[in-house]
């Protein structure tokens, strides 16, 4: 009998081998899962497939570049891949533990990843080889990684050694050899305030949470630092009051101005003269992107006669108007060039959601 049952052990055993993909505990979202190899100080591969991928980026931490369009953060990038490998051999087993979102813009797995009690995310960051990078919504241990990051840079640890530190972070490493600038919104995690992309260095390292969206910062509690005050640089652009036959609606076109994104949420086209007519509320989730137009087209809005247009803020604040006193079927008022001086004249070939010339 007891042999009978060493065999049906011996059996469960093999079959926990060979499907280590059902989750260990269903409201942790935690999978077994081997180690394939080390790709650098955030990412390894898998022998098995975990939610449809091989591939793992570890969670809320970001390591110097090993090669990024061909360039590399050395030594600090080789020297976090070189720990994660002592960390994880090929053939270690691992816990995968994801969060809210558990895929990346490149199909790769976001986890959390455990060997036995050792939480290598963290370890990582507290040997000074990775950054903390919290992207909202994915916060799991949020307090105890940001602990990690000023030990390690209180201890001079890796890349805060201060005998050769590294002179810049993983994201604006990747964002000067790509020639982009930052686009996210960064939030104060004890504040619940955020600022723009641009404005990030404001916001402690140690207090970081990123949005990809300013919608994503106001989801998640936060308020725009500065008392909320609306953005400048965004216009009336273009007005069309009276379509007949080429246009079948009218359209109010609105120009951004600024260098960054703006979550017009909220916002409010309205006219003032002759009344009758209903503030239309700008839907949630709406951004206007920098130099770029959003588009109203409504019916039987604005009066051909004469009328006048409005934009305002969330908090009523009158960010730009503008008056006509007659209009032309199938032509537009507009600024030339954008958010320039308004026309004399209408245009009889409107460039809606295009720019101005």
């Amino acid at each position: 009998m007891r042999h009978r049952w060493k065999v049906f052990y011996s059996f469960i055993f093999v079959l926990s081998l060979l499907f280590p993909l059902v989750p260990e505990r269903s409201d942790a979202a935690a999978y077994s899962a081997t180690v394939a190899q080390v790709v650098d100080g955030d990412t390894i591969h898998l022998t098995e497939s975990v939610l449809g991928t091989t591939k793992v980026r570890l969670l809320s931490i970001d390591a110097p570049e090993t090669n990024y369009n061909g360039q590399a953060q050395n030594p600090w990038g080789t020297n976090a891949k070189n720990y994660l490998a002592q960390l994880l051999p090929p053939g270690t087993r691992i816990t995968i533990e994801t969060d809210v979102e558990e895929k990346d813009a490149y199909g790769r797995l976001l986890a959390h990843v455990w060997k036995g009690t050792l939480d290598v995310n963290k370890e990582m960051v507290r040997q000074g080889h990775a950054v903390t990078y919290y992207i909202w919504p994915n916060m799991k241990y949020f307090e105890d990684y940001q602990s990690a990051y000023l030990e390690a840079r209180q201890a001079g640890r890796g890349m805060w050694n201060p005998s050769n530190p590294i002179p810049e972070l993983p994201f604006e490493f990747r964002d000067r050899v790509s020639g982009s600038s930052q686009d996210k919104y960064v939030g104060d995690y004890y504040t619940k305030k955020y600022v723009d992309p641009a404005d990030y260095k404001q916001i402690p390292i140690e207090n970081r949470v990123f949005f990809f969206t300013e919608a994503d910062a106001q989801s998640a509690g936060y308020s725009k630092e500065g008392g909320g005050q609306p953005p400048a640089g965004l216009y009336i652009n273009e007005v069309l009051p009276a379509p007949q036959s080429r246009y079948t609606q009218e359209f109010v076109e609105i120009y951004n101005a600024g260098s960054s994104s703006v979550d017009l949420s909220g916002y409010v086209i309205d006219d003032i003269t002759g009344g009758g007519s209903a503030p239309y509320t700008i839907p949630s989730g709406t951004v206007i992107p920098a130099k770029g137009y959003f588009v109203w087209e409504t019916n039987n809005y604005f009066n051909n006669a004469g009328d006048t247009v409005t934009l305002k803020a969330r908090d009523g604040t009158v960010l730009d108007q503008y008056s006509y006193s007659g209009t032309a079927y199938d032509a537009s008022w507009y600024r030339k060039p954008d958010g320039g001086t308004w026309s004399s004249q209408q245009d009889t070939t409107p460039t809606k959601g295009a720019a101005n010339y």
